[in-house]
């Protein structure tokens, strides 16, 4: 029976909706958890150390193959391996020197890619949504190849609108609330957090802070505008991992990483969430009211 390794940030309930998607996305393939496969999964906390060692531990007891959805997963099963297959659902694996080329990876990482470009088109929508802002922070890690990537490409797309970028750091859950510290210190207008496993397990409290200093901001992931974000746009995550399945499928009955080209995602959502935006009294264009694919009242 095949068995399979799977990092994860954080346990369930938090990440309980991706699971299932995965397992549906594998029920899809023919694969039944228990039945014809073994999954043994590891939540690193947000621990670098930890992240490690999973990874490392995986290697050592010869799992078949290690799905590690996000950059720094991705980055920690490669670093112990280069022949078990590894299968990523991460921002843009090429960037981040995982892979050679979307259409031939090269190496022993495939999988999807959430899609480049993307963050560039939150800070529009929410420049859209917030015309009257000048002053944009980005919430960050600099040790993020992705995020330090990411920077110049905003800086371009602020240039062009007029608006000025100010990086504010955050690289463990406690610069969270400093960070916001900052932000009111600095006079930020309006907000833009970049996606990594550290932010998704404290979106929550991201949110809260952003409300509590009325700071509209814009996230990645639908979740986030559900649970109280102004705005979310970016590719549908359960979606990814649902599809991911059908990688794990085909690696395990003999299909070489190197050679299975890496998808882009299919689906994106708006989400705009109006019970928000009236909370900090802003008024959401009806234009982009119109894009939006779910609007929260």
């Amino acid at each position: 029976m095949p068995r399979i390794g799977f990092l994860a940030s954080a346990p369930p309930p938090l990440t309980q909706p991706l699971f299932d998607a995965f397992d549906r996305g594998l029920r899809e393939q023919g694969y039944i958890e228990g039945q014809n496969i073994l999954i043994e999964r590891r939540f690193w906390k947000n621990d670098q150390a930890q992240l490690s060692k999973f990874a490392a531990e995986f290697v050592a007891t010869g799992v078949d193959l290690i799905v590690a959805p996000t950059t720094p997963e991705a980055l920690a099963a490669k670093s112990v391996t280069n022949t078990i297959p590894i299968v990523t659902a991460t921002a843009n694996p090429v960037a981040a020197g995982l892979a050679a080329s979307f259409a031939r990876p090269g190496g022993n990482v495939t999988g999807l890619t959430a899609g480049p470009g993307r963050v560039s088109k939150n800070l529009s929508l929410l420049a859209e949504a917030v015309p009257e802002a000048s002053r944009f922070a980005v919430l960050m890690d600099p040790g993020n190849p992705l995020h330090a990537e990411i920077l110049p490409e905003l800086d371009s797309i602020a240039a062009q609108r007029h608006l000025q970028i100010v990086p504010v750091v955050k690289r463990s859950v406690d610069d969270i609330g400093p960070a916001f510290a900052t932000m009111t210190e600095k006079g930020i207008q309006a907000l833009v957090v970049l996606s990594d496993p550290i932010e998704f397990a404290n979106r929550r409290r991201i949110i809260e802070l952003a409300a509590q200093n009325r700071i509209p901001a814009v996230y990645s992931w639908r979740e986030e505008a559900v649970e109280g974000g102004l705005l979310a746009y970016g590719a549908d995550i359960a979606d990814l991992l649902r599809r991911s399945a059908s990688y794990v499928a085909k690696l395990l009955q003999g299909a070489k990483a190197a050679e299975l080209p890496i998808e882009q995602a299919e689906r994106f959502h708006l989400v705009i969430n109006l019970k928000t935006a009236n909370a900090l009294g802003i008024t959401i264009p009806p234009q982009l009211l119109a894009l939006a694919d779910e609007v929260i009242e």
